[in-house]
């Protein structure tokens, strides 16, 4: 069996673990804001679409349908920004965390992942970041808002609706 020494954290190590603390809570905030911002936009969606109809007295009219795109629009950004935010904070927590596992590399004994880094995939570059923040399960409520109102404005221009 091999001469396994002790793991004590040096300064560095210490450093860097308040470093992920500090990220680790920003990374949390940007995720209670995401979970925010869909409350507010189904809140003003309810409060607008009603308020839409009844200033058409009581009648579909296409401002029904533009402040819905608007909406949808407006917080899919929003939702979006606080998803770019919360990667690239992982980010930065995983170059912590392998400063750490290099300076104790004769020390820890960590099993070597290949698909993962510590709360990233390997595979996730920042050069596909704004994409992945822009079409990710976080905003698939978005779409799914924008593609129903697409089909009701289109019912309602053909006069179905």
């Amino acid at each position: 069996m091999p001469n396994i020494k002790e793991y004590k954290k040096s300064l560095e190590d210490e450093i860097d673990w308040k470093i992920i603390d500090q990220l680790h809570s920003a990374t949390l905030n940007f995720s209670s804001t995401s979970l925010e911002i869909k409350k507010i936009f189904f809140v003003l969606t309810g409060f607008a679409v009603p308020a839409l109809i009844k200033l058409a007295n009581n009648k579909l009219d296409t401002s029904l349908f533009i402040t819905l795109y608007l909406l949808a629009l407006t917080f899919w950004f929003l939702d979006s920004f606080t998803y770019f935010y919360q990667e690239k904070l992982r980010e930065k927590m995983d170059k912590h965390f392998r400063n750490i596992k290099e300076r104790n590399s004769d020390v820890l004994i960590l099993v070597e992942k290949k698909e993962h880094d510590f709360t990233l995939e390997n595979t996730r570059t920042s050069t596909n970041r704004l994409n992945r923040s822009l079409i990710n399960p976080s905003v698939y409520i978005y779409i799914c808002v924008l593609g129903l109102n697409s089909i009701a404005l289109y019912l309602f221009l053909i006069g179905l609706i």
